[in-house]
């Protein structure tokens, strides 16, 4: 149900209403509104919320109860913080009411970024997340919202999906079952939260959570994870030949992936092209693997990694060597 195909689909802009942002002609004479919220949304916003299950209201809220009322008149007056909401409404033929079938939006974060939530009811799901989180991205960037960033829910995995092929990283885990993503909104790789004034270290191979997140989170340092050259939608940047924001602008870059796959040897190249004043760390299993490691990548074992992070990145008081096994 509510699935559109190529042929059923009429997919376009609405130039009078500045508020409808699409209309979609679905199969079975439906039409989809996606447009932005209004205060006069919440009674729907409400009923929708309440013909959620349990499950689903805990994946979008972290809590199984109904949010309350007060909550989704906020949500519905986004726009006054400086934020943004959309929802998707179908009615079912001419003159027929609207129902509320879907909301994503953002709210402004302090770093810039926004904080993103999306709810898609069950009959529409499989393409409108994804469809609402483009929208979501492309108003963003014209705003002038770098990233967007959402607690997703490690059991989530149809938002985790959604995000990854948006070439999302992980930004941290506070709990165990939380994983904290980033987006970029204007460009296909996020770029690094501001207003940390922290180290910035990049973890490449690690695409749910570097086994070193907290203790290099408690020696004062920013971390953000990228699964590196396998396992992304979108090819890696460095590999493509052309700098990565994230790489950039790091402090110190951690390989943590064998090289015996294809592609990581290459990786660890194209930062010394790319990014070659960015030192890169390399954890290796055993000294003998620090052998077939070109001259200038720094190599630990992974007890050692953050240690030798605190000396690349200037927090530690001893220098940063050339080469450590």
């Amino acid at each position: 149900m509510g699935q559109p195909d190529d042929e059923a689909v009429d997919c376009s802009d609405d130039s009078e209403d500045g508020r409808v942002l699409k209309r979609i002609t679905l199969p079975h004479r439906q039409e989809m509104v996606i447009r932005t919220i209004m205060p006069a949304d919440v009674d729907a916003l409400d009923s929708f919320y309440g013909q959620l299950n349990v499950d689903d209201r805990y994946r979008r809220f972290f809590s199984g109860y109904r949010p309350p009322r007060r909550f989704v008149e906020q949500m519905a007056r986004v726009a006054e913080r400086g934020g943004f909401g959309t929802v998707a409404a179908v009615k079912t033929g001419p003159g027929a009411p609207e129902q509320i079938v879907a909301e994503a939006g953002y709210t402004l974060l302090p770093n810039g970024d926004g904080e993103l939530g999306i709810t898609v009811a069950h009959p529409w799901r499989g393409w409108l997340g994804p469809f609402l989180l483009d929208v979501l991205l492309t108003t963003a960037a014209s705003h002038g919202v770098p990233n967007l960033e959402a607690d997703v829910l490690a059991v989530n995995r149809s938002m985790l999906a959604i995000a990854r092929a948006r070439g999302c990283v992980i930004m941290e885990h506070e709990d165990w079952p939380v994983v904290r993503v980033l987006i970029g909104a204007g460009t296909e790789t996020p770029t690094w939260p501001t207003l940390h004034g922290q180290p910035r270290v990049l973890v490449e191979g690690s695409g749910t959570r570097w086994h070193a997140e907290h203790e290099a989170r408690a020696a004062g340092m920013q971390v953000l994870a990228c699964p590196g050259p396998t396992g992304l939608p979108r090819a890696c940047p460095a590999l493509r030949g052309l700098p990565c924001p994230l790489a950039a602008a790091a402090d110190a870059i951690v390989v943590s992936h064998p090289l015996d796959e294809a592609g990581w040897r290459a990786l660890i190249s194209a930062h010394h092209d790319l990014h070659g004043t960015v030192p890169v760390c390399l954890e290796i299993s055993s000294p003998e693997d620090a052998a077939t490691v070109d001259a200038g990548v720094h190599t630990t074992d992974s007890a050692g990694v953050v240690a030798l992070l605190e000396r690349l990145t200037g927090s530690g008081d001893a220098p940063a060597p050339t080469t450590d096994a």
